[in-house]
């Protein structure tokens, strides 16, 4: 199976995916889906949707990919058993212990891993598995060889087009601590894509990615690894990117001409080029712009006013929009008022600070838009229809293995003239906002009927035949009630601290976060502590490679904290204790009663405030020291490894003048975490996990704040 699945952020991108021969579409609603910001769907939209795509075979999976909380549970599933209902093939969801939980209730229905439930490697996969998980959409930064040992053991979805996240899928809290608005509850503002100093250096978007775009022969290695479905992300994005997209991907899996449609992907959304991936290539940032430059086509030759004449072969339309770049960086735009070219360019209106020499590159090419969302698809459909005199009026439509018949009242005898073949054909002809070709065959004798009464029976046919396309499955009755949330708190709170330390520890647990795992004289040292249990930390990241390697360094431990589902795995097999840190985002009690059955101990998600942690009970929280907004799987610093730049720590400095602390952490391979510019002191009350001195050699004196400095996240 080669499954090509599109983005659709709302009707229109959804029809769009359909017809350009998506294989499978995902969508989300106006609640619970990582992509708030999407127009998203209403439920008769929805139903439309629906039909219409399972009139051409493509599948329809729903993103109820965020956090959930505890007073949100009842609506979650209210909005899973209507989707359900109506017949979607699978859920894509974030939290395994929720999709236990979903498929407990439903039953038969197909669970996807969502990316931000960030696995990597074959032991998350696993732990998926384990839950009752169909398929897991693998982490972004995920290597070949790791895909191919996770479709040995289940099906595996790959990224292969669109925007990358920076951050580690589904760890990231830049948006929720730095600037109030949560990516686990689809409301980020992509703080990524803004300018920062990297240690002092002019200001530039040192954390922007250009976009995912998969080659032919990557497409080809990803199918020769067992990757089931190739995804294309952009819920946020125009109709015409989500077409571009899915032909480019069509043709790729197919050898099909590749230029064009790389052009044609370029003028709908290009992040400054483009990249094979973090597993791929080194160099995946664009640090001169965020956002949409377009196809460059041409240069500017002069400017007088606000009117400029652009070098360049390309004619363009009325409407046409275009970004004007000096040295990659945005210095203003332009757009098509008239139509004004010759034989060397074309004249254009422009805007901001524009001059001979700068380049020029299209981003709303309006005749290309227009081509894109033209393309239709039509489902044959025979129909045959039976007006004679005396008897019931009948229809009965063709399609597929799909057969519908309806009738009417009895036809009269006519008087005069009797209703024609032709007439009843032409009825028949019409389709309404239904995508069916037809082809009609008469029977009629000398009898009478009203055209009214025919359109109606007409309606009704093609409306029963487009609605059978969907199977509609019946809820289990009560299901709702199969929550069984109890009312008192899982376990006692305020009894014990974990410190996450690079250095010897006492006190009740102790996690080891070092910045050089191959470091052996700072895992002697940080053994010697007097802690009463001593945890490793693992990265949140791991290839199925490293983790042998890990493994070797657990003498002395008691056992494993992880921030990754893949921790579950990992501690069955090693046998020995798990911590479950905050990265497991335990945000309701569902998860929480999971989670308390396998961990040893468990950390609530650090977007949880205290009022909803207490509630539940049982778990540790965070309120000491630098929260971690995310992990870099890619070296920021962009340089070859044997030629290393990276300090150990680093500054990112915003236009505001926060800095933010950069660390590098060998696993042996770097990775990069990236601290809050403000430290935690809040007083919770719980069982508590701290940050001690894991920054502590920044020489950044960081300020504390009591509260979580994130008005605006819930």
């Amino acid at each position: 199976m080669s499954e090509i699945l599109a983005p659709a952020g709302g009707k229109e991108h959804f029809l769009t995916a359909v017809n350009h021969g998506a294989d499978a579409v995902y969508f989300g609603l106006k609640r619970f889906s990582a992509r708030a910001g999407a127009e998203n769907f209403s439920w008769e939209e929805l139903e439309y949707c629906l039909n219409y795509a399972h009139c051409f075979g493509v599948k329809v999976y729903a993103a109820m990919n965020t956090l959930i909380k505890e007073d949100e549970l009842q609506d979650f599933f209210a909005d899973a058993s209507t989707l359900y209902g109506m017949g979607v093939d699978a859920f894509i969801v974030q939290d395994v212990f929720l999709g236990a939980r979903l498929k407990e209730i439903l039953g038969d229905v197909r669970l996807h891993l969502s990316t931000q439930g960030g696995a990597c490697n074959v032991y998350g996969a696993k732990a998926a598995k384990s839950f009752g998980f169909d398929r897991v959409v693998a982490a972004r930064e995920t290597a070949l060889e790791d895909l191919r040992e996770m479709a040995k053991l289940i099906e595996v979805e790959s990224f292969v087009q669109g925007a990358l996240c920076t951050a580690f899928s589904g760890q990231c809290y830049f948006s929720a601590f730095a600037g109030g608005n949560s990516a686990n509850r689809g409301r980020c503002k992509q703080p990524c894509r803004k300018a920062y100093s990297l240690n002092g250096a002019p200001m530039c978007y040192a954390l922007s990615l250009k976009d995912l775009n998969t080659s032919r022969a990557t497409f080809s290695e990803l199918r020769e690894a067992g990757v089931a479905a190739f995804k294309i992300e952009g819920r946020m994005r125009r109709a015409e990117y989500v077409a571009a997209a899915v032909d480019y991907a069509r043709a790729a899996l197919s050898c099909g001409d590749l230029r064009n449609l790389k052009s044609n992907l370029m003028r709908t959304y290009n992040r400054g080029g483009y990249t094979e991936g973090v597993s791929r290539d080194k160099a995946v940032t664009y640090t001169s712009h965020p956002g949409h430059i377009g196809e460059e086509t041409g240069t500017v030759n002069s400017v007088k006013g606000t009117r400029i004449f652009v070098l360049s072969s390309l004619k363009p339309n009325i409407g046409d929009g275009f970004k004007i770049l000096r040295n990659g960086r945005e210095t203003g735009g332009a757009v098509i008022k008239k139509a004004d070219t010759t034989k060397s360019g074309f004249y254009a209106e422009a805007f901001g600070s524009v001059a001979a020499g700068d380049k020029v590159g299209i981003t709303t090419d309006v005749a290309l838009n227009e081509k894109l969302k033209s393309v239709k698809r039509e489902k044959e459909v025979s129909v045959s229809v039976k007006v004679m005199a005396g008897e019931a009026i009948s229809a009965t439509a063709f399609a597929s293995d799909k057969t519908v018949t309806v009738s009417g009242g009895v036809a009269a005898a006519a008087l005069n003239a009797p209703i024609s073949a032709s007439d009843i054909e032409k009825c028949f002809l019409k389709t309404d906002n239904y995508p069916f070709k037809v082809s009609v065959n008469c029977s009629t004798d000398s009898a009478f009927v009203s055209k009214g009464v025919l359109n109606a029976l007409r309606r009704e046919l093609y409306a029963e035949l487009f609605d059978s396309f969907t199977e509609k499955r019946k809820v289990r009755e009560g299901a709702e009630k199969m929550l069984n949330a109890p009312s008192e708190p899982l376990g006692e709170n305020g009894k014990a601290v974990a410190v996450i330390t690079s250095a010897a520890a006492s006190g009740d647990i102790a996690v080891y976060a070092p910045s050089d795992y191959g470091n052996e004289a700072g895992f002697s040292e940080f053994l010697k502590g007097e802690a009463k249990e001593k945890y490793l930390k693992l990265p949140s990241f791991l290839s199925g490679a490293q983790t042998d390697c890990f493994k070797a360094l657990l003498k002395g431990f008691d056992g494993i904290y992880s921030d990754n589902i893949a921790g579950m795995a990992l501690h069955r097999e090693w046998g020995v204790k798990l911590f479950a840190g905050t990265g497991f985002n335990v945000f309701n009690r569902i998860a929480a009663e999971g989670i308390s059955g396998e961990a040893e101990h468990f950390a609530y998600s650090a977007e949880l405030s205290v009022k909803e942690a207490r509630s539940i009970g049982g778990g540790f929280y965070f309120d000491g020291g630098a929260v971690k907004l995310m992990d870099l799987i890619y070296c920021p610093y962009g340089a070859k490894c044997d030629k290393c730049p990276a300090p150990a720590t680093g500054r990112l400095t915003d236009e505001g003048g926060r800095t933010f602390i950069l660390r590098r952490v060998k696993t042996p391979k770097c990775v990069f975490e990236i601290y809050n510019y403000a430290a935690l002191k809040a007083k919770s009350g719980m069982n508590r996990v701290i940050v001690n001195d894991v920054v502590a050699d920044s020489g950044i004196d960081l300020p504390f704040t009591e509260g979580r400095s994130r008005k605006g996240v819930i």
